[in-house]
């Protein structure tokens, strides 16, 4: 090959690889890098107004007696900065780095799914404005940022509760989306080399946190959903005179919360694994340890939520169990801890800027810790839970393991991001204003909460004794105040004018790319055979294997975006994804989703058409344009090995159908909880006229496992076929099982919207508000089954193949299962389990 042909391929790469700027740009580009700056930005930006709320919260309580701000006001702003920097500061800004840099830590392009992920950020985005546009309505919630029923319920609320509820469901949909990117791309799209042993830290961290967010966030959305139907509707969940419980909802929003917590810790900790071991010169000390740790953490989390509620008057054995589970935990925290006090002995540590961070986050997080330990005790805990030192404890947790470990991951990896440095002296300054205004704000509260001070109340009396320490706390939130802006004004003026960064070292694999990285990541896809990939650069490989890469993905190829898939445990090269280009098809959806929150919001339901039109049109655009890429020249296996089209568990599109499958069954499941929990613990219950149903309910379990099988079936032919291959018959029993799955759908539905829209009185009582809304979830189940067996449809009139269109088959056979399991927990709860009680 001649060098001007290697030129013109080169140039013909990057093409393909540059992103649209400007305007179209804006609204359109999906490349994961873009994408989490973006994320992060905005989480920042919401941070800064988050911490401006604070500030107004902590001038009010200054002083005894204080009238700065009225009570509504306080609650107001007490809401806006606790819902602000738990959902659309925390989480929001560890999935943007997530986004950012995952994809150069495991060596692939891009994440698995583009469109989906920039999908999500609009989502995020869109609730954010939702939720701050209460401001210019002055229906500002302020109900807490826990939203306590009844207090949020019909009865107290006004509709500024609506506006928490819809801009809080659409960021917690954007956050699930979110962890579904990131665990499908940490599985199956590493380097190869990459095995489970070799994963970065962040990685390993950011798969259990997903894990977390898929089966914690999601009953936050379903309490959300059935929140709003009480205030809409007229449902009866949290109604205790109709068979509800207002306890209902802290059981689901501590399911959620106590989850999140680890959420946001666990990433923070996973920076401090990379930030120590790179400022030390040293490999992490007992990295298998850590990992079992982070884990074991994320497991045990799920099962914490309860002490949360020691003062709900729940069973003593209960809470024994809960308070056993709480301080148990805490071992697999201190390991970490313990792990990384052992780097730093061992090692060289340098006092840089994230060093200082992580030192400060291990000494903050220890003394949150402690006090974690006093608040699991169910003793201490009735005596404190109401005051503040549940608010100093609280804060020690989430900024000391959450807010220093980010300041930590702005300064070590801003000169990756950006290719600047970073002015020194300022970040240090910075530093010790944020540290020591922080101690100084919140440690007093330890003492003012000891003594009495209750929380969530806007002012106290002079004779509490506690004017003194909060004056205290307030001078040193003003400290903290300037050491944040310190650091932002540092970070805006280095990006612009910081002197461009040299060659970095580090230890992970994100080292080994230019600073910023270039917008593919990957010219030559990397192999890893270390742990420290950064450090052991020169590492013998498998020559066959580079081989095959180099030809496959050195600079290639150059029509389109693709990256590697690996397999799960090996890492051992196993096909290829198509990645796709640029597209204003993933913001169509959540404009359309927005649309309808609106036309809810201010109760002008012909609205609300429009926004379920635009949705739908934006799903059917985004599936054309999808199908629209895969074309043959696109799919044909690179390099005679790297398939596209491989079928089962080796295909990336049963990874996203098998999360979302997940996600519908982990929604019916948290359904079918509050249903049982409503009727073990109301004190009325209907005891006879069930549903009642046999026949009907029968026909529908029918006509899924029938959807289920057909679609399996035709999945299952030719999945040994070449790629390129289109067999009459094959091509006939997909559209056999299409046909089939479409009319199954069909029945089920028939069945089941009479039942769902007829006699059921879901104001009536909480079983029917129950009943009625598990119908309404399983035929939702249906619909998205539906929805992607009319895909398959479309995909085998558009191909002539027959892979493209088993692939999408297999797919909605896992959504026809999802749709099966939750028709058995719908049928079990509203029929057969009432029954047996009776």
């Amino acid at each position: 090959m001649t060098a001007d042909s290697v030129t013109d391929l080169d140039d013909r790469f990057d093409g393909t690889w540059s992103n649209p700027r400007g305007f179209r740009g804006f609204f359109s580009v999906v490349q994961h890098k873009d994408v989490g700056m973006r994320y992060m930005v905005t989480a920042f930006v919401l941070f800064l107004i988050g911490g401006v709320q604070a500030m107004f919260l902590r001038v009010q309580l200054a002083q005894p007696e204080n009238d700065f701000l009225g009570p509504e006001t306080y609650n107001e702003l007490f809401t806006m900065h606790g819902t602000t920097m738990m959902f659309l500061f925390a989480i929001p800004f560890l999935e943007g780095l997530a986004s950012y840099l995952l994809p150069l830590m495991i060596g692939s392009r891009d994440l698995p799914f583009p469109r989906y992920n920039v999908f999500n950020y609009w989502c995020y985005l869109l609730g954010g404005l939702i939720l701050y546009s209460s401001f210019l309505f002055a229906l500002v919630p302020d109900a807490g940022w826990f939203s306590y029923v009844p207090l949020s319920g019909p009865d107290f609320a006004d509709r500024s509760m609506d506006f928490w509820l819809f801009g809080l469901t659409l960021a917690e949909i954007a956050a699930v989306g979110a962890a579904i990117e990131i665990s499908v791309a940490i599985l199956r799209t590493r380097a190869p080399g990459m095995t489970l042993n070799r994963m970065p830290i962040f990685a390993w961290t950011m798969l259990a946190v997903a894990f977390l967010i898929i089966v914690a966030f999601v009953p936050l959305i379903v309490a959300s959903v059935l929140l709003e139907l009480d205030r809409a509707v007229g449902t009866a969940f949290f109604d205790i005179n109709a068979g509800g419980s207002p306890l209902l909802w802290q059981h689901l929003f501590w399911i959620f919360g106590h989850p999140e917590v680890y959420v946001m810790f666990l990433p923070g900790a996973a920076i401090i694994s990379h930030v120590i071991p790179a400022h030390s010169g040293r490999p992490l000390v007992a990295y298998p340890l850590v990992v079992v740790a982070l884990a074991s953490t994320a497991v045990m989390s799920l099962g914490l939520w309860v002490h949360h509620m020691y003062t709900t008057g729940l069973p003593s054995l209960t809470m024994s169990f809960f308070t056993a589970a709480s301080m148990s935990i805490t071992l697999a925290s201190g390991l970490q801890v313990f792990a990384w006090i052992a780097t730093l002995w061992l090692g060289k540590p340098r006092f840089t800027v994230p060093m200082l961070y992580s030192l400060g986050f291990v000494v903050t997080f220890v003394l949150g810790g402690i006090t974690g330990v006093m608040v699991a005790s169910v003793a201490l805990d009735t005596q404190v839970h109401d005051t503040y030192f549940v608010v100093a404890h609280f804060h020690y947790v989430l900024i000391g393991g959450m807010l220093f470990p980010v300041f930590a991951a702005l300064h070590h990896w801003w000169g990756k991001v950006t290719g600047r440095h970073y002015a020194r002296r300022p970040a240090v300054i910075a530093f010790w204003l944020v540290f020591v205004g922080f101690h100084v704000t919140f440690f007093p509260m330890h003492l003012s909460g000891l003594w009495g001070m209750p929380r969530r109340v806007y002012t106290y009396e002079q004779e509490l004794g506690v004017g003194l320490v909060n004056l205290i706390s307030t001078v040193g939130a003003f400290v903290i105040a300037a050491g944040v802006v310190l650091l932002t004004v540092n970070l805006v003026i280095s990006h612009r004018r910081g002197a461009p960064v040299g060659v970095e070292t580090g230890d992970s694999l994100e080292w080994t790319t230019s600073s910023p990285p270039p917008s593919e990541n990957w010219r030559r896809i990397p192999m890893v055979t270390s742990r420290n990939p950064g450090w052991d650069r020169d590492e013998p490989v498998d020559a066959d294997t580079r081989a095959a890469l180099d030809e496959a993905f050195d600079a290639r190829p150059v029509e389109f975006r693709a990256t590697p898939l690996t397999t799960v445990l090996s890492a051992e090269p196993d096909g290829a994804v198509l990645l796709p280009r640029s597209t204003y098809w993933p913001l169509v959806t959540p404009v359309g989703l927005a649309i309808l929150a609106v036309a809810l919001l201010t109760q002008w339901y012909p609205l609300s058409a429009v926004g379920v039109v635009v949705g739908i049109v934006g799903l059917a655009g985004w599936a054309w344009r999808n199908e629209s890429e895969y074309r043959v020249e696109h799919v044909r296996p690179l390099a005679g090995r790297f398939q596209f089209e491989a079928h089962g568990t080796r295909s990336i599109g049963w990874w996203a159908a098998a999360s979302a499958s997940i996600v519908i069954v982990v929604a019916v499941a948290t359904l079918t909880f509050s249903a049982l929990y409503l009727q073990v613990n109301a004190s009325v219950w209907p005891l006879e006229d069930t549903v009642g149903e046999p026949v009907r309910f029968t026909a529908v379990a029918a006509a899924l496992l029938a959807g289920l099988g057909v679609t399996w079936r035709a999945a299952r032919q030719g999945r040994h076929e070449l790629w390129d291959l289109s067999r009459p018959e094959v091509r006939r029993a997909q559209f056999i099982a299409v046909a089939v799955a479409m009319c199954a759908a069909v029945i089920a539905l028939v069945l089941l919207v009479p039942l769902w829209l007829g006699d059921l009185d879901p104001a009536a009582h909480a079983y029917e508000s129950s009943v009625w809304t598990l119908l309404g979830a399983q035929v939702l189940a249906i619909l998205a089954a539906l929805a992607m067996t009319i895909a398959a449809l479309h995909a085998r009139m558009r191909h002539r193949r027959d892979a493209r269109t088993g692939l999408l088959l297999h797919a909605a056979a896992l959504l026809w299962a999802a749709a099966a399991v939750s028709w058995a927990m719908v049928w079990m709860t509203s029929d057969l389990l009432p029954r047996l009680v009776i």
